[in-house]
């Protein structure tokens, strides 16, 4: 695993946060943080799916322990605003924009508020921005959730819209479509 973004140990004993690219080795640990983290339960495609050369998808470590994950994809400038139009394929013109669409951020609740979520969010602003294809980065938040509002509107996502029955198996099923431009 190819250590991303890591700090030393600062003056002050302050522990040092590692953000770590994933591969098949540590798909195991994204799993088990997802299972834990969120509501919603992800396919073993979704999963082999992050090994993919136009995914993006790091883990964080806060004193040799993982604590985080944050999980993306690269698709279609436009996308997410229609979740029914087709991918890039057979007869299609080849995409020239994209998005970047955040599939997963989360941090375990002992470890929220050390900026490790702040650290994954930003290697993935810095991953998009250094592809000048990506225009912005989007993503869905359940209505509900003021929490992951809060964190996303402070860091400079606003909200588009909101997309009604977005959750299949959650209440509410609804969600705010967020993004936030590059370009």
């Amino acid at each position: 695993m190819a250590v991303m973004n890591a700090p030393a140990a600062v003056a002050g004993g302050k522990p040092a946060v590692e953000l770590v690219g994933v591969d098949a080795l540590s798909l195991s640990r994204v799993r088990n943080l997802n299972t834990v983290l969120f509501p919603v339960r992800y396919t073993g495609s979704f999963y082999k799916s992050l090994l993919l050369p136009e995914q993006f998808a790091r883990l964080a470590f806060y004193n040799g322990a993982c604590v985080g994950t944050i999980t993306c994809r690269k698709q279609p400038l436009g996308f997410a605003d229609s979740p029914t139009a087709p991918h890039t394929g057979y007869g299609a013109p080849p995409a020239v924009d994209f998005e970047m669409y955040m599939m997963t951020l989360g941090v375990l609740a002992p470890y929220r508020r050390l900026g490790i979520a702040q650290g994954l969010l930003d290697s993935a602003v810095e991953a998009a921005a250094a592809d000048q294809t990506v225009r912005r980065i989007v993503l869905h938040v359940q209505i509900d959730n003021d929490d992951a509002l809060r964190f996303y509107h402070r860091r400079g996502f606003t909200t588009l819209r909101m997309v009604e029955r977005y959750y299949k198996a959650l209440e509410p099923p609804h969600a705010y479509l967020l993004q936030y431009r590059l370009r």
